[in-house]
Parts: C-alpha cells; sequence; structure tokens
C-alpha cells in the first residue's frame, strides 16, 4: 500500500500554547490584532484574511479538526476514491497514494519563566499532558466518523457525523510526543518514555493498532526556542539529556528538533539552543540516534533568499550527509513553483540529499502564508520542477524509512 507523508504537522487548538509568551517575544501580527489600527494594515497584507482562517481552524476541538481537513481535502481535484495522486494521467497508476500519513508535533508549551506586570502573575501552567490527552482523543474520534457537510450558498454549512471505519479513513495520524526534559525531574522523563514508549517497536502495523492511544505515538518533538538546550552544560540537565537520547538511539525512536531562526520563541537563548552546530556534540555521542532537522536550518530573519547559503542551513547539510540516521524537512517553506526548482538544484548539485530530504506542511502554521492544505498539497503534486522519482524519495520513501524500522529503501 503506497503512502504519503507529511512529517511536520500541528494539531493544537488556542487552549494549548501559551499565548501571553508569544505574545511577550514582540510578535508583530499578534500585536497588530489588539491596535485599534490594525484593521487597514492587515488588510493590506491579506494579514486579515489568512489569520482568520488560522484562528477558524484553531476554535475546532482536535477531532474536529482533522474531519475538516479530510473533508475539504476530499473535494480536491488530487483525492479520488480516498486515493491522492500525482494528476498526470499518464501516471496515476504509478503515482496513486492509499494513505496519507500526519505526524502532528506535540509542542510542550510548559514554560513557566515569564514575568508579568499584570494582577495575575501567576503563569499559565499549560501541562503537556492535557494537550496529550486531548489529542489522541481526537485521533479517536476521527477514527469512528466521517462528517458530512451540507452547502448552501450564503448560509452557514450545516454538518453531522456519521459512523466510520478506520480502514476507510484517508489520514493515518501517528504523532510525535512533544518534551523537554528541563520541565521534569530524571525520574519524571525515565517514567514519560516508559508509559509512552515501552511498547516501541517501529512498525507501522503495531502503531496502526494503537492509533489515537497512549502507545501510538511514533516519536518525539523537540523545541529549542521553548528553551530546550540540546547539549547543556548543566550536569544535571545533561544527564536527563543523555538519558533521552540513549533510549531513543536503542530503540530507534525518530526525534524531530525544531531547527530555524522563526517560530515560538519566549526564551533569550533561543537562537542558541536552535543552532544545528549544538547538534554535532550529540551526534558524536549518539552517532544513530535517528533525528530530523525541521526546516532544514532556515535563517529567513538573516537572509530572504531561498536556500541562500546560511551557517545554519550549510551546518544541517552537512550532519544529515555525515550520519546515516539524520534528515532534514522542508516545512513551511514551499509557497511557490520557484521553491521546488531551487530544492531541485539543491539535490542536483548534492545528489546525496535525495535520500535525506521528507516532506512537511507545518500545517495549520503555514496558514499564515497560504490558504489551505489543499492548495500546499496540490503545490508539490503538480510542479514539474522535481522529477517523479524525487517526488516518491521525498514525500514516500524517505519518510518511511526515518519512522519505520526495516522500511524499504
Amino acid at each position: 500500500m503506497k503512502t504519503f507523508y507529511d512529517i511536520h504537522f500541528h494539531a493544537f487548538n488556542l487552549s494549548h500554547p501559551n499565548i501571553l509568551a508569544f505574545i511577550s517575544r514582540v510578535n508583530l501580527r499578534l500585536l497588530f490584532m489588539t491596535t485599534p489600527v490594525s484593521a487597514p494594515i492587515m488588510d493590506i497584507f491579506g494579514w486579515d484574511t489568512k489569520i482568520k482562517n488560522l484562528l477558524t481552524m484553531l476554535e475546532n476541538d482536535i477531532g474536529n479538526y482533522f474531519l475538516v481537513l479530510e473533508y475539504y481535502l476530499r473535494q480536491s481535484p488530487y483525492v479520488s476514491h480516498n486515493y491522492l495522486f500525482s494528476g498526470d494521467s499518464q501516471y496515476v497508476r504509478e503515482d496513486t497514494y492509499h494513505k496519507i500519513v500526519l505526524c502532528p508535533l506535540i509542542m510542550d508549551f510548559g514554560y513557566k519563566n515569564i514575568l508579568s506586570n499584570s494582577f495575575y502573575r501567576i503563569p499559565a501552567q499549560k501541562p503537556v499532558a492535557e494537550q496529550t490527552f486531548d489529542l489522541l482523543n481526537g485521533i479517536d474520534f476521527y477514527n469512528r466518523h466521517t462528517l458530512r457537510v451540507v452547502e448552501s450558498a450564503g448560509k452557514i454549512p450545516r454538518v453531522s457525523y456519521e459512523p466510520a471505519e478506520k480502514r476507510y479513513k484517508l489520514f493515518e495520524i501517528y504523532p510525535f510526543l512533544g518534551l523537554n526534559p528541563a520541565n521534569y525531574t530524571f525520574a519524571g522523563i525515565v517514567k514519560l518514555l516508559d508509559e509512552y514508549f515501552s511498547d516501541y517497536d517501529g512498525q507501522r502495523t503495531t502503531l496502526y493498532e494503537n492509533m489515537g492511544g497512549k502507545h501510538g505515538f511514533a516519536g518525539i518533538k523537540l523545541y529549542p526556542p521553548l528553551g530546550f538546550d540540546p547539549w547543556p552544560a548543566d550536569r544535571e540537565e545533561k544527564q536527563k539529556n543523555d538519558y533521552l537520547y540513549a533510549y531513543c538511539e536503542k530503540k530507534q525512536i525518530p526525534i524531530t528538533t525544531h531547527c530555524s531562526d522563526g517560530g515560538f520563541d519566549v526564551c533569550d537563548e533561543a537562537q542558541e539552543f536552535t543552532n544545528p552546530a549544538r547538534w554535532r556534540a550529540v551526534l558524536e555521542n549518539y552517532p544513530a540516534l535517528k533525528i530530523n532537522f525541521a526546516h532544514m536550518g532556515k535563517q529567513s530573519k538573516k537572509r530572504f533568499i531561498l536556500f541562500s547559503k546560511t551557517a545554519w542551513q550549510e551546518e544541517v547539510l552537512a550532519l544529515i550527509t555525515q550520519y546515516q540516521n539524520a534528515y532534514a524537512d522542508f516545512s513551511c517553506a514551499a509557497f511557490n513553483d520557484k521553491y521546488y526548482r531551487q530544492l531541485a538544484r539543491l539535490i542536483a548539485d548534492k545528489p546525496a540529499l535525495a535520500r535525506k530530504i521528507l516532506f512537511g506542511s507545518d500545517f495549520m502554521i503555514n496558514l499564515l502564508w497560504c490558504d489551505s492544505y489543499n492548495d500546499y498539497l496540490e503545490l508539490f503534486l503538480k510542479t514539474k520542477q522535481l522529477a517523479r522519482e524525487t517526488k516518491q524519495a521525498l514525500c514516500s520513501d524517505n519518510p518511511a524509512r526515518f519512522l519505520w524500522h526495516f522500511a524499504a529503501p
């Protein structure tokens, strides 16, 4: 069964992020929303529509979130009879994907070091357990339902739910557990990994059976801008990280780490912690660690040229070339055909990268730059900039090798 993978995806709602922490880092788009002059400025740049689009998804509970995504994706010309295909008629049989695997990345928003001058000074706790519970319940709800929608021009669509069988669903959903060892004691890390990964065997069939349950996690998500330090100097903190790395290396549990200068930036050391060079010591000590450097080290705050030779990107490319189990995704970047032309040139210059790059959308965050999941997916499927075998590698072969044990090359 041929599968399309979105290795970098998000599924959370407005109850999960620490919004105060985000605004405290002076995110201009969010600040504009709170000012009287925001409307005309946001309208000029199209932010008003994009933010409303994003908030529409964020207002959903997680189960409905997946059903809405599936409903609209089924309207795409690239989806037919539950299959996703390339759209090139001469290649329909070869390019048909029977399932879409989504890997929602849980982010540990439990950042407590926020000093506020407001009356209610105690920071929101935002325990990752609550987000995890909501996500697993949402996946289970999605497995058992189909969304029925009655559209009427000029009227709000009417929605109902019908029973469904998991085997007929378009998505398989395998989340990554959000984790920041700094938020736990050493004993807490041991307990957490045992709770969610004690039975982990890296087999897709096993995770499929557990989809929507606490043993349905495919990997671990680390997020340096929220305070995670990949290689801390403090002995106790390093001990926790070492346990995590050794555990994941032994069981071959995939790790995805945020690796761009953008994102949910809440600590003063965000850029220092996010720098991929900080991972070199980790991989020297744990060379078989399965790791994905999300966003491929993009430094948009430094350069505005696609694939400009920034220090971070060069370091990421060096790491994924040097280490067998190191990969990089290009999530939240491919918003036009020019991007894929640049990506094709990068792979042509360094052919070994064709086996190390992963498709990712960064949905729903990417709604700040595109209109829908349909648009982001369809651009990849229809682009002529990438050869057919390259597309297959980026969206299927490479992610399968990253996620599963003994996956076909």
